[in-house]
């Protein structure tokens, strides 16, 4: 199927571009604002201390790429998978051992 072929459906490219760029944008504050574990702490404690943050951050970065996922089931518009290739190369910026670099 040709590009020229495929709907304009510009409502829906501009929701999920400011859904995700917001999510997102909110995940890298959070993450940013997480320390880096104390002298003399063990990654457990730093873990115990930090967990509802990091899986706060992860839901943030997984809600606009499950959205992204959804629009194009639904549309089958190739388009929409940016959203979810995006959060994908979020998930793996915020891993567990690089969350405790901050």
């Amino acid at each position: 199927m040709p590009i020229s072929a495929v709907p304009d459906r510009r409502a829906l490219y501009v929701g999920l571009f400011l859904v995700s760029a917001v999510l997102f944008g909110a995940a890298g504050y959070a993450a940013s604002r997480l320390t880096r574990p104390a002298p003399g702490t063990s990654q457990d404690d730093w873990w115990r201390s930090n967990l509802t943050r990091a899986i706060g951050i992860w839901g943030l970065v997984e809600a606009p790429t499950l959205l992204g996922t959804m629009a194009y089931l639904i549309t089958h518009d190739f388009r929409t998978l940016i959203a979810t290739l995006t959060g994908l190369l979020l998930f793996v910026n915020y891993r567990p051992s690089r969350l405790t670099e901050a």
